[in-house]
C-alpha cells in the first residue's frame, strides 16, 4: 500500500484467493477476497497459465535467487528477511530491464505517472488497514461475557450478540468486534476488547 490502494488485484486460481464463492457474490469463502470487497479493490483470475506467464517468470526469479541471497546475507529467520527484502526489491525495480519495454519497473511506474495512466486511490489509514489485512474469526460469547480464543477465554465488554468476530494479528494482538463490514453495511461496529499477545512458541 506503499504507493496507494489498486483498483484491482490480479491472481491465479489457487483456492486460497478465493475466486469462487460457495453459495453466492456475497459469500466469500477467503481472507484474501474478504480484505479486498472490505477495501473496494475488484479480484481478476487468470483464466489460464499463459495468461499469467510475466508474474510466473518473476516468482521464478526470486524462488531461485532469495534462498541463495539470504544464506550469503546470513538470514535465518522471518523477522530478518522481512526487514531486508524492502531495500532488495527496491534495489530490483531501480536496476532490471524489462526486454520487452527496455524499461526499469521504475522507469515504467514514473511513465505512467506522468502520462497519468494510474488508477491508484490513496490507502486507508495505518489503523484501518490492520483491520482489513487481519484473521477474521467467528467466535461464541460465553455467559461470562469472554470469548475462547488461542486455548484460553479473554474477557469482552458485555454485549446482546451470541456470537462476535475476531480480529487477528498472528504473534501480535487481536480485537472483538460485534460484526465486520459488509457490502449493505460497510462501517465498523463497536469494538468489545483489544488484548496484545506474544509470539506463540513451539
Amino acid at each position: 500500500m506503499a504507493h496507494g490502494l489498486p483498483r484491482c488485484v490480479y491472481t491465479d486460481g489457487l483456492s486460497l484467493f478465493g475466486h469462487e464463492s460457495c453459495v453466492d457474490d456475497t459469500d466469500i469463502v477467503s481472507q484474501f477476497q474478504r480484505a479486498l470487497v472490505g477495501l473496494g479493490v475488484a479480484h481478476r483470475v487468470a483464466p489460464d497459465p499463459q495468461a499469467k506467464g510475466k508474474i510466473e517468470r518473476r516468482f521464478g526469479f526470486f524462488q531461485n535467487r532469495l534462498p541463495s541471497l539470504f544464506r550469503m546475507e546470513r538470514i535465518q529467520s522471518y523477522e530478518a528477511a522481512n526487514a531486508f527484502l524492502p531495500s532488495y526489491l527496491a534495489e530490483i525495480n531501480k536496476r532490471h530491464v524489462c526486454r520487452i519495454t527496455n524499461l526499469t519497473a521504475e522507469q515504467s511506474w514514473e511513465k505512467a505517472l506522468a502520462e497519468g495512466r494510474t488508477l491508484l486511490r490513496p490507502s486507508p489509514s495505518e489503523s484501518l488497514l490492520d483491520l482489513h489485512l487481519a484473521h477474521h474469526i467467528n467466535r461464541r460469547v460465553n455467559a461470562d461475557h469472554t470469548v475462547d480464543f488461542l486455548g484460553q477465554p479473554w474477557p469482552i465488554a458485555p454485549t446482546p450478540r451470541k456470537r462476535v468476530t475476531i480480529i487477528f494479528h498472528p504473534g501480535k494482538q487481536f480485537w472483538v468486534i460485534t460484526q465486520p463490514p459488509t457490502l449493505s453495511h460497510p462501517q465498523w461496529s463497536d469494538v468489545l476488547a483489544h488484548h496484545t499477545i506474544g509470539p506463540v512458541s513451539f
